[in-house]
């Protein structure tokens, strides 16, 4: 009877320490986690009435079942950012700890279970700051390198954000400027026209920077010297640029991009110079000034002897300094016949032949005019008015710019400013820098002092807002760049 027991004891000890034998040698790779991550994000996160399939409805929309599903995000964006754990709110959700950044968001998760320790954070910490690779090593949208791609620049946190165009998500944060103290707010990145570089300027900077499209590595900065800066144009050949500065002895900045270096400035007495563009021969230089009737109209065919004229947009009516109509933006079409001059304080659209700059239509808009673009493959143009006050909202304006008619306006978000076209997949995004005190609450706290702005879009199809695609982004997002 005894060695009945004995039996029995040694068969269940052996089958118990067999079983615990198993539990811990449980490949969690499978998931496309590895090994370390996958434990903590499968037996703590992607459970029952949490983050898995089933539950993901009321859980903000969040999958953590695999590796690939975790990169479909929320309904509110991206939950890893590859390389940026401070800008990761799957952090944000988890931290406790100090030591892994200071945004601590509640409700705390994993929901109804205990926090997850020092060394668990850790373990999710270092793995996102080394991209989040899945079992394979691969980082998530490094493969992207040719695939269109937008850059939002956040004034408010010296941070451009880079938005993959299919998922609508942000994949990257990458820091900008050259102070290690100040925001130095950028206001605008473009991308050249042969989709290699992107370019930054800055408001409150002294520098153009430099990336490449192919791994967003940093190139350098070319320094324009002190200055307000707010235009930046490029060259159809993606050789040259130009740069503006808004004090009212202005100035325009002739840089070479290609041996990153100032050419020369165009300062004549220019009055408060703000936004710029250039015709596709790069013989024309365009900039509306901000204050006044007119707009200047520099002939560079000789690019370092300009020849600069004041063209006032009222027929018969001299060229006036003082505030009237006030030019903020200017555009002109791609057949070069014609530009378009938006206009803050008479709230209108004002649009002029280029061969002899007479006045064709004046459209009426809205207030705090801000960024325009021309469709290529729709009649349409678009222009930002951020709008003041409850009472009246930003929007988006379109207008037909072959009849040269307003077809309508959709409201995308509080403070719309910067807009950029993806032709391919019939979507204008739209920058919501969500400033004004009536603007929409952020989902969540921001490492850089103020509230977050976000991205919507407008089907070019339906010229309607597309529902259920808001996605959080960084501190005012102020202007959007495109690769095609």
């Amino acid at each position: 009877m005894n060695k009945f027991f004995l039996y029995v004891f040694f068969a269940m000890l052996f089958v118990f320490t067999n079983c615990k034998k198993d539990i811990g040698q449980i490949d969690y790779t499978a998931t496309g986690f590895p090994q370390s991550v996958g434990k903590i994000i499968k037996l703590k996160c992607a459970t029952s009435g949490c983050h898995n399939d089933l539950s993901k409805d009321a859980a903000g929309g969040l999958s953590l079942e695999t590796w690939d599903k975790m990169f479909l995000g929320t309904r509110t964006g991206a939950v890893v950012i590859p390389y940026r754990p401070d800008f990761s709110t799957l952090l944000y959700y988890t931290n406790s700890y100090d030591e892994f950044g200071k945004i601590h968001l509640i409700p705390k998760m994993p929901s109804g279970s205990e926090s997850l320790s020092n060394s668990e954070i850790k373990i999710l910490y270092d793995w996102i700051l080394a991209g989040a690779p899945n079992t394979q090593g691969f980082i998530k949208f490094s493969d992207n390198q040719k695939k269109t791609k937008l850059y939002a620049v956040n004034k408010g946190c010296d941070v451009v954000t880079i938005i993959d165009s299919e998922s609508g998500l942000a994949i990257r944060y990458i820091d900008v400027g050259i102070s290690p103290i100040n925001i130095e707010a950028p206001v605008m990145v473009k991308v050249s026209p042969d989709n290699l570089y992107w370019y930054v300027i800055f408001y409150s900077g002294t520098v153009i920077q430099k990336f490449r499209t192919s791994d967003n590595s940093y190139v350098g900065s070319i320094n324009i010297g002190a200055g307000i800066w707010t235009s930046l144009t490029i060259s159809s050949d993606s050789k040259k640029a130009f740069v503006s500065d808004i004090q009212f002895n202005g100035q325009i900045v002739y840089v070479d991009l290609e041996n990153m270096a100032v050419l020369t400035n165009y300062q004549t007495g220019l009055q408060d110079p703000y936004d710029l563009c250039i015709d596709n021969a790069n013989n024309i230089l365009y900039a509306a000034p901000q204050t006044g009737n007119y707009i200047y109209k520099i002939n560079i065919t000789n690019t370092l002897s300009p020849v600069i004229s004041e063209i006032s947009m009222e027929t018969a009516t001299p060229v006036n300094y003082s505030s009237s109509l006030d030019p903020y933006s200017i555009l002109l079409s791609d057949d070069g016949t014609k530009y378009f001059v938006a206009c803050r304080t008479s709230t209108e659209l004002r649009i002029l032949q280029t061969s002899n700059d007479s006045l064709l239509a004046t459209i009426p808009i809205g207030t705090n005019a801000s960024q325009m673009i021309l469709s290529k493959t729709t009649p349409y143009l678009f222009l930002s008015c951020e709008g003041t006050g409850s009472t009246k909202k930003s929007a988006i304006y379109i207008i037909n710019h072959q009849t040269n008619s307003f077809v309508s306006s959709v409201y995308a978000g509080p403070d719309s400013r910067g807009i950029a076209l993806d032709e391919k997949n019939k979507k204008l995004y739209v920058a919501n820098r969500n400033i004004s005190t009536d603007g929409t609450a952020a989902h969540h706290e921001s490492v850089c002092s103020g509230k977050n702005g976000y991205l919507t879009i407008i089907d070019l199809n339906t010229l309607q807002l597309f529902q259920g695609y808001k996605t959080e982004v960084s501190v005012d997002p102020y202007g959007i760049g495109i690769m095609h």
